[in-house]
């Protein structure tokens, strides 16, 4: 007979989930997550066996990538999936949006006080950070699918998005809550940061072209790293710096993946593991690992304290 597991690990395992918010899930939240998800594959399916030799995207502008292909993954450019693992594997991203979106409604359900950490609190910011992961994942399929201008004009507007929903959760977490001045009256901050999330997110979609996204991105993250590392350290808050730790190997990673597939050293064209899949796969890693840091956040009940 297998050995009984050690109560001490078991206790362990426990209190992680617990801190993070995800004991005892209710079977919805799995079938939200894997049901929109299956749902979504199923018809990205049904549009594959139909247009598989269908050259759809003929009339579009091409991008960049169709003319000069930056990939190592073979083109189809009389399919409607020019390429074909680079779009499949941006399933990851909807299922972790999907994921997301149970989630909030979760915490929606449990109204968790403050004290169980911000982003329990306010669900909305879950919600739109899961509206991003499904955005990413379509945009960036459209994009791969069809190499195709305006394609590419939704995969970067889906990366603005997803950055500044971490962006809005860092800053939510280091100020939930504002004194207005001169009254005892407190106010939350989640309607300004949703608006934020929103507004960035349209206006960066339009306004793609005249911006350069590695500059853009580089200020966002810069202030959700300075943010993230705040929260880390403000007296009466407790978050496992292990998350965030993680997503920051898993970007680095990510990057190496991505510079080799670049390269033509990760793998062959017909390979299905090519190497720009594998960079949607750990960037993923790395939405799952940031939003687990913001969730595994508990508070010191400050009344209490006082």
């Amino acid at each position: 007979m297998p050995d009984s597991p050690d109560p001490i690990e078991k206790r362990l395992q426990l209190k992680m989930a617990e801190r993070l918010k995800l004991d005892h899930l209710p079977r919805w939240v799995h079938g939200i997550g894997l049901g929109g998800t299956a749902l979504v594959f199923l018809l990205s399916l049904l549009v594959f066996a139909v247009f598989r030799e269908v050259p759809v995207w003929a009339d579009w502008v091409p991008a960049d990538e169709f003319l000069h292909p930056e990939y190592a993954e073979r083109m189809y450019p009389d399919s409607v999936f020019r390429t074909r693992m680079n779009t499949w594997s941006n399933l990851v991203y909807i299922c972790f949006g999907f994921y997301a979106i149970a989630l909030a409604i979760y915490d929606w359900k449990r109204k968790l006080p403050l004290t169980r950490g911000y982003l329990t609190f306010v669900p909305v910011q879950t919600f739109l950070f899961g509206l991003s992961g499904i955005y990413l994942g379509l945009g960036s399929g459209f994009f791969h699918a069809s190499l195709t201008r305006n394609g590419q004009q939704c995969d970067v507007g889906a990366m603005y998005a997803t950055l500044i929903c971490l962006v809005a959760l860092a800053l939510g977490s280091w100020l939930p809550q504002i004194r207005v001045l001169k009254t005892h009256q407190i106010i939350p901050t989640w309607p300004v940061l949703a608006f934020f999330v929103i507004y960035g997110s349209l206006y960066f979609t339009y306004y793609k072209w005249d911006y350069s996204f590695a500059k853009i991105s580089g200020y966002l993250s810069g202030v959700l790293i300075l943010f993230a590392g705040v929260s880390a350290i403000t007296p009466g808050k407790y978050l496992q710096i292990r998350w965030f730790l993680g997503g920051v190997v898993a970007i680095v990673l990510g990057s190496r993946t991505r510079d080799l597939d670049i390269a033509g050293e990760f793998s062959g064209p017909d390979s299905l593991l090519q190497g720009h899949a594998v960079w949607h796969l750990i960037t993923c890693l790395m939405y799952v690992s940031l939003f687990l840091y913001f969730r595994s956040e508990e508070r010191e009940d400050q009344k209490n304290s006082d």
